[in-house]
């Protein structure tokens, strides 16, 4: 039997609305009163009950308990909610709506226990934490302690609303604003990590977002002074320590380091040369650069992070990235407030999936738009350095040529180009303070031109001009 997506997200809801809760025995979730608590068995009914009627739950136990899923045949249906027992975890379906484990322990009650997981989110209330979720709860994999397993039929219909900003926001805690803006480099961030499921961008958000601040900073906030000279970060020559300050939402750190991120990149056609950010190291600074400078840490630096974060190894990740288990209770609020939006965060890989371009397409984007480059003309100014964009520079060329097009036009008699000489050469002052050196400079054409072909101008003239 189907169960509706709007259900689903319900179920969701009224269970992130309560994480944290204390653990209250023979209790039930009170829809008036989102501080009261419940059970085990309390918290699996009622999700249960979400997920399949919506907004239309009971909000009792329905005189059922842990009790109420004793052993029964694989394959038989049981409880109200017509749940099917499977012989072990590995039997779930891919489409069940609601997972459900049971440790059955002797006479029941207190020597029982059970929590359940709805699309990746886990669920459990239990003595000694209360209401918990992410690595705090039990997965319903666990085959140390569960000894039965059910599922609440699905599959799931209905469109699951894809707003990846939101998604963000909640995982992070940012605001939907901030989310936004950064979701772009957090995208290209993850891709580039090779996050693809939910406990690797659960882990990416909360050490990126402990390490960053909030996704704030991506340059350290001291000068890089106290780097100068050190020989093991690569910083030999004077100024490498301000040069080569960390960078990055994970930052990168001197000139050696930079370097390696500056061949990386280069192989993954992300910049020009593969010197790169050594050559232009306050670039690492922006934006755009700042998940892709997390990603070269997280699959290079330190390789095995996605093995331990597939483990939700939350200390060890830690300590790769930390070097110790600094703010290790800040990475594990930001964990678990990440992996409460479940399969949801895979929508924050999605965000160029919707139109026609690839991979080359993006990085020749790149190259063209967002990469600057140094001016080719014998005439450019002594160690001038990257001016512009190949974009820019096309750009650029309007400037130059079209003036001179049009002076050339004009003194041929071209009326378009005599007009247009006019039309600047009369810029109001008060309306155009800005093209003041624009008319200055369309009137010295026009001298030009009647020197060169006064007849021309007499002609304009007498056509009206």
């Amino acid at each position: 039997m189907a169960v509706l997506r709007t259900n689903v997200e319900f179920a969701k809801r009224i269970f992130q609305d309560r994480v944290g809760n204390d653990y209250v025995y023979g209790g039930n979730w009170n829809p008036f009163n989102l501080k009261v608590g419940t059970d085990c068995s309390g918290l699996v009914i009622d999700i249960c009950d979400a997920v399949r009627n919506g907004t239309a739950m009971a909000w009792t136990r329905h005189g059922m308990s842990t009790e109420s899923w004793r052993p029964i045949e694989v394959g038989q249906t049981g409880t109200i909610f017509n749940t099917i027992c499977v012989a072990s975890p590995n039997d779930f379906p891919a489409d069940a709506a609601v997972k459900i484990a049971i440790h059955h322990g002797p006479g029941g009650g207190a020597n029982s226990h059970m929590w359940c997981e709805v699309e990746g989110i886990r669920m459990e209330s239990n003595g000694s934490d209360g209401c918990v979720t992410g690595n705090q709860a039990r997965s319903v994999y666990d085959t140390s302690y569960a000894n039965d397993w059910h599922y609440l039929p699905g599959p799931i219909t209905g469109q699951a609303g894809v707003d990846p900003a939101g998604v963000l926001a909640r995982a992070t805690g940012l605001s939907v604003p901030r989310a936004a803006e950064i979701l772009p480099a957090v995208s290209d961030g993850l891709k580039a990590s090779q996050c693809t499921n939910v406990n690797r961008i659960a882990m990416w958000l909360a050490q990126v977002g402990h390490e960053s601040a909030g996704f704030n900073a991506t340059e350290e906030y001291a000068s890089g002074a106290a780097y100068e000279g050190r020989a093991d970060l690569g910083n030999t020559q004077p100024g490498d320590g301000v040069r080569f300050k960390g960078r990055s939402w994970i930052q990168i750190t001197g000139r050696n380091n930079y370097g390696l991120f500056s061949q990386w990149a280069y192989r993954q056609r992300l910049v020009p040369t593969p010197t790169y950010f050594v050559d232009h190291s306050t670039e690492l600074a922006d934006l755009k650069w700042a998940g892709i400078g997390a990603a070269w840490y997280w699959t290079v630096a330190r390789s095995d992070i996605n093995a331990l974060s597939d483990r939700q190894d939350l200390e060890t990740v830690t300590r790769r990235i930390n070097g110790g288990t600094n703010g290790l209770a800040d990475r594990r609020d930001r964990y678990n407030r990440a992996l409460l939006q479940g399969d949801a965060l895979l929508q924050l890989l999605n965000q160029e999936e919707d139109d026609m371009f690839t991979d080359d397409d993006r990085n020749l984007l790149r190259q063209v738009a967002g990469v600057r480059r140094p001016s080719l003309s014998p005439l450019r100014h002594l160690d001038e350095g990257d001016v512009n964009t190949c974009a820019g520079f096309a750009w650029t060329a309007d400037g130059l040529t079209h003036p001179q097009f049009v002076a050339m036009a004009a003194k041929y008699g071209h009326m378009d180009s005599i007009r247009l000489l006019g039309e600047v050469a009369g810029a109001d002052p008060v309306k155009y303070p800005d093209r003041q050196e624009d008319a200055a400079l369309a009137k010295a054409i026009l001298a030009d031109v009647y020197a060169a072909n006064p007849a021309a101008l007499q002609r304009f003239a007498q056509n009206g001009a």
